[in-house]
């Protein structure tokens, strides 16, 4: 009896893994060079060459490991290193770091992101974790104070979340900060310090906009992790008593602060959106994003770290295979479930939001930092010059008692010699 076996129809697309990756170089280099012009010509060659130098030092170490991994495992290094895609990992860490980072960080960095971020669990595919994040992770952890004399201003995150805990009060608050790194249109554009690729936020919607259209990510992962972090921070808003600024309402100017500073857009265009580390299923990503919101939102406003959107992606890359689980079947039959749970958690961020609201005080002013050295600095003054004062008496006393003391002696010989 002859079998006679016929393949189904299939179509097939011209959106391979080699093109998606090659339109998300595209995008991220396109940032990439944004910074290298602003460094540049802000802050001179040198830095924009540092900035080289980090790339050239994650590359060469991504390819290293990836060549000696490939011999461990007995495959052909060439064809395992391209089908890889190491590059795109190498380039998202390079500019999630600040500029001022050292080269051996970057290289330890880099070294954590591909052994243990991806490679121990199979290699490109198989990976649980964002290779990136992993390797960020580690420089905050451990290298925060591994950095060059290039760029020593303040961040945006670090002086709203030291300064503001995360909640100025008042318009003149607000004009603090923001006119403290140029103003809003500086915020959008990104000249100003911060990470080499996070701060330069229109470059970066232009760039995921193009990705969206090329079919490379998802519109859904950036749409409603953008979306859950303003509707949060409006909440925290109205409940704290934000006040307007120049008529604008704050829960309207308050999640723009959010979204312009840190790394939220570079994370939800770049980061959520990596198909190995992201649920499959729509509504999967949709629960997906709406955790890292919450999170992000909760890490800012509540935890001792200046920044939640890292640590939000890596919690939620955690929770993906639950999230696949949770809604593997008929994927009709599961949007009742999926918006069950994506209710669930939006219910947690509004209860997170009454918690911040009561727990978290406003900032209203801010001690000058000016004032404060120069009234310790003339107290010091007084202080040394009160002791030099006494010191200089006390002396002069000594000097005293002595030459009182020689007198009486010569007074005392010239007694015995009359006698």
């Amino acid at each position: 009896m002859k079998y006679v076996f016929h393949v189904s129809p299939n179509i097939k697309g011209r959106l391979t893994t080699h093109n998606i990756m090659r339109d998300l170089m595209i995008a991220l280099a396109a940032v990439f060079v944004c910074s290298l012009v602003y460094y540049g010509s802000a802050y001179g060659m040198a830095t924009a060459l540092h900035e080289v130098v980090l790339l050239a030092a994650s590359l060469v170490t991504t390819y290293v490991c990836e060549f000696l991994y490939a011999k461990a495992t007995k495959q052909e290094p060439k064809t395992f290193i391209k089908n890889s895609f190491g590059c795109v990992t190498a380039l998202i860490l390079t500019m999630m770091c600040t500029v001022n980072v050292t080269v051996y960080a970057i290289i330890i960095a880099t070294v954590f992101a591909i052994v243990f971020g991806r490679l121990l669990f199979g290699g490109f595919g198989q990976n649980i974790f964002n290779p990136a994040a992993v390797g960020r992770a580690v420089i905050f952890a451990a290298f925060t104070g591994a950095s060059t004399d290039l760029l020593t201003s303040a961040t945006p995150v670090s002086e709203i979340a030291t300064s503001y805990h995360w909640l100025p009060a008042n318009a003149e608050m607000v004009d603090t900060f923001v006119d403290g790194f140029g103003g809003w249109t500086s915020m959008l554009l990104g000249t100003h310090g911060g990470a080499i690729g996070e701060t330069f936020i229109l470059a970066i919607l232009i760039a995921g906009a193009f990705l969206i259209w090329r079919h490379v990510i998802d519109w859904r992962i950036p749409t409603v992790y953008f979306g859950v972090i303003a509707v949060l921070t409006a909440l925290i808003a109205i409940l704290t008593g934000l006040e307007s600024y120049n008529g604008i309402p704050a829960w309207l100017w308050y999640p723009a602060i959010h979204l312009l500073t840190g790394g939220v857009v570079f994370g939800g265009v770049f980061m959520l959106t990596d198909p190995v580390t992201n649920p499959t299923s729509p509504a999967g990503r949709v629960i997906f994003a709406t955790g890292a919101a919450v999170l992000t939102v909760l890490i800012r406003l509540k935890a001792n770290l200046p920044e939640g959107c890292l640590y939000s992606i890596l919690l939620m890359n955690m929770f993906t295979p639950m999230i696949e689980q949770a809604l593997d079947g008929k994927q009709l039959q599961m949007v009742n479930k999926a918006r069950i749970i994506a209710g669930v958690l939006l219910v947690l961020g509004l209860a997170s939001c009454f918690y911040v609201s009561a727990t978290v005080e406003p900032v209203a002013s801010l001690k000058s930092s000016a004032t404060s050295a120069a009234t310790t600095a003339a107290t010091g003054e007084g202080e040394s010059g009160d002791e030099e004062h006494a010191s200089t008496e006390a002396t002069a006393g000594g000097e005293g008692e002595g030459d009182a003391e020689h007198a009486s002696t010569e007074a005392t010989e010239g007694t015995e010699d009359a006698e």
